[in-house]
């Protein structure tokens, strides 16, 4: 179950939310991917990654993100991160990534902070 990743989608005031839980590697990193690749096609240009329960993220989940971020802002949409652990936080923090992303302690403000 270690490799598992699991995916949620939902909608608050139209805006996509990924409840992501699990861990993002080599492993797991294509179907993160294919989510955000899906969303994308179809028009979807500002999502919320819910990471409160992803325990871990690897320098191949942190590209799959950023290859997203970058599509969709050639659309002038963003995504955001909403309640991230120490673990994948830091992992953030360290390569420089939350200079890139909107973060927030929780989907609500996220959604407030897209919102606005």
């Amino acid at each position: 179950m270690e490799d598992h990743l699991s995916i949620q989608e939902r909608e608050i005031s139209g805006i996509t939310i990924l409840d992501i839980s699990g861990r993002i590697d080599a492993a797991t990193s294509s179907q993160i991917e294919g989510e955000l690749g899906k969303k994308i096609d179809t028009g979807v240009t500002t999502l919320i990654l819910n990471m409160k329960d992803l325990s871990y993220i690897s320098s191949s989940g942190l590209r799959v993100i950023l290859a997203a971020l970058k599509r969709v802002k050639a659309e002038e949409g963003t995504i955001a991160l909403a309640t991230l652990q120490p673990g994948p936080g830091e992992v953030f923090k360290m390569t420089g990534f939350d200079r890139l992303f909107p973060i927030s302690p929780s989907v609500e403000q996220a959604v407030e902070k897209l919102k606005s």
